[in-house]
């Protein structure tokens, strides 16, 4: 009987033993992806090949292959998404093998895409990543063995393209390892040697600043944000400031911060043009700078205090319904509405019950008096929606009622819910999504991780990932990362790096116009259709597979 490698175990549906924990995380991560093992195609993005970063860092690679002439190797240089902007091969057959893989310029190695491999595990973990042969998620890549690092630039700290090293799974060694840190440590340093003027000026502001001044100081411009310790927990937004700063001509002018504060503007330029601005932040507590703002998170969280308030009202002269997506906080809205220990019956375990059993639980709740939470009503067949509305239609004999009904944002609820809603004469409040809300998601995420204790506060990197993240979870999502970063973090103040990797990379995304995110939410419900198949999805919207996978990426679908 033949033995089944970890592979073949895993792809079985076991976790094997004998397999790093780094490659099992992320051959976790890849399958969550819906990648498949068996074979991708490997998309194709528009990208810049000649870049800063590229001009930079090709000369250091070039050095290094001549080092490797004849070592049968592969050298390439990707940018901060995993696009290969730049390869050398040492020998013809290897060439010939990487051209069948797409380890070619323009093709990304997202490892959302492509599953664990040298370049794309490397951006997804911020570290190191080797990747032997059958390693690879992709059984395609079994023949090769890779070994990639991150590139980090020196004053912003953001990635801007990372190292990767390849060779045949057979010729693995150790100094692959040596060579992709040599190549790093090069290229960091000729980064800071070739820091812009812009960039330059940037740090020497920021750095004049804060010798300055004790209060809370920032310096933002194209790609940069640099804050002290008394500006690091306010919830400034790179890509929203900039977006404001970018068109002033002016210096000592003064705009708007959120919690109340407001910051003076210094412009700092470099030959001739604007390069950044320098923020001087004051208003009430500025001096202090707590790092969570003075009010709390809830109290400043209009759409859904608003949403509470107005069930509450509806309640006390009716049946209430509180729909929106899951996660957004229907029960927490409406058992605050209800009253103290609402009665909750759930619909999910209608199923199993029978309808006769769980209308007679129904009926019990409704005799021992108080008020009714009835949740997922959208759960229900219809047979059993008529019959709760049979047992509740007495306005006289029935107690305060409230449901929730899940649904997507923009749909109506399904024959049952709407039939509920009806029969009872119910009155709906709806929960905006979290991602409607960016605002509020900074100062709910700092609110609940005030909650755990500690001294703990986000850091602006992170708070910008934090507001421009989707939330598919909403509220439920947010309570699980704010928890896992805290129990990750090291430090009173947590950096992005400290959230999980798909709310991390959103700190770059640029917030969603209203169209993007109707565009966004087709893409959405057409591979759900289709079962993830990117191939069927393009077709049915009309569009090449190259461009959904863009829009998946711009849109983080």
């Amino acid at each position: 009987m033949t033995t089944r490698g970890p592979w073949e175990l895993f792809q079985a549906g076991q976790e094997p033993d004998d397999l790093r924990g780094d490659v099992l995380t992320s051959w976790r991560r890849s399958r969550f992806s819906g990648v498949d093992p068996e074979h991708v195609d490997v998309p194709f993005v528009e990208t810049e090949l000649d870049t800063a970063f590229a001009r930079v860092a090709v000369p250091i690679m070039t050095g290094m292959a001549e080092l490797l002439v004849g070592d049968s190797s592969c050298l390439a240089l990707s940018d901060e998404r995993g696009s290969v902007i730049w390869r050398w091969v040492s020998e013809p057959m290897l060439r010939d093998t990487l051209d069948d893989l797409s380890v070619v310029e323009g093709f990304c190695f997202d490892e959302e895409f492509v599953g664990t491999n040298g370049l794309g595990t490397a951006l997804e973990t911020g570290a190191l990543a080797v990747v032997r042969g059958a390693e690879h998620y992709v059984q395609r890549f079994h023949d090769v063995t890779c070994v990639a690092a991150p590139v980090r630039h020196p004053i912003t700290r953001r990635t801007v393209g990372a190292v990767n090293v390849t060779c045949r799974a057979g010729d693995t060694n150790s100094l692959l390892t040596v060579v992709v840190r040599k190549l790093v440590e090069e290229i960091h340093t000729a980064l800071l040697e070739h820091a812009s003027l812009r960039e330059r000026r940037l740090l020497d502001a920021f750095l004049d600043a804060q010798r300055r001044d004790s209060g809370p100081v920032a310096v933002v411009g194209d790609g940069v944000l640099l804050t002290n310790a008394a500006a690091g927990g306010l919830g400034l937004d790179r890509l929203d400031l900039w977006d404001e700063l970018r068109t002033l001509r002016t210096d000592r002018t003064t705009i708007g911060l959120p919690a109340d504060l407001t910051a003076r503007v210094e412009l700092v330029r470099a030959a001739g043009t604007t390069a950044g601005a320098l923020l001087t932040v004051s208003g009430p507590g500025a001096r202090t700078v707590a790092p969570v703002p003075r009010r709390s998170a809830e109290s400043r969280s209009d759409p859904w205090s608003a949403a509470g308030t107005r069930a509450a009202e509806l309640a006390a002269t009716g049946p209430v319904a509180v729909r929106g997506e899951a996660g957004t906080g229907k029960a927490t809205v409406l058992a605050g509405a209800l009253g103290p220990a609402p009665t909750v019956l759930d619909a999910a375990t209608h199923a199993v019950e029978g309808t006769g059993a769980w209308i007679g639980r129904l009926r019990d709740a409704v005799a021992a008096g108080g008020s009714l939470m009835l949740r997922h009503a959208e759960l229900l067949d219809v047979p059993a929606a008529r019959a709760v509305v049979a047992v509740l239609a007495d306005p006289a004999g029935r107690p305060p009622v409230g449901l929730t009904v899940t649904v997507p944002e923009g749909e109506a609820p399904g024959d049952a819910a709407g039939l509920l809603c009806d029969g009872l004469g119910a009155t709906t409040v709806a929960l905006p999504p979290l991602r409607s809300r960016p605002d509020d998601v900074a100062r709910l995420a700092q609110s609940l991780l005030r909650r755990r204790g500690g001294g703990l506060s986000f850091a602006p990197d992170a708070l910008a990932a934090l507001r421009r993240h989707h939330w598919p979870g909403n509220l439920a999502e947010l309570v699980r990362v704010v928890g896992d970063a805290a129990a990750g973090g090291t430090g009173p103040v947590l950096t992005a790096t400290a959230l999980p990797a798909d709310v991390r990379a959103a700190a770059t995304r640029s917030t969603l116009s209203p169209l993007q995110l109707a565009e966004a939410r087709v893409i959405a419900a057409t591979l759900h259709a289709h079962g993830g198949n990117k191939s069927t999805a393009a077709r049915e919207l009309g569009i090449s597979r190259t461009a959904l996978y863009a829009k998946i990426r711009t849109y983080r679908i």
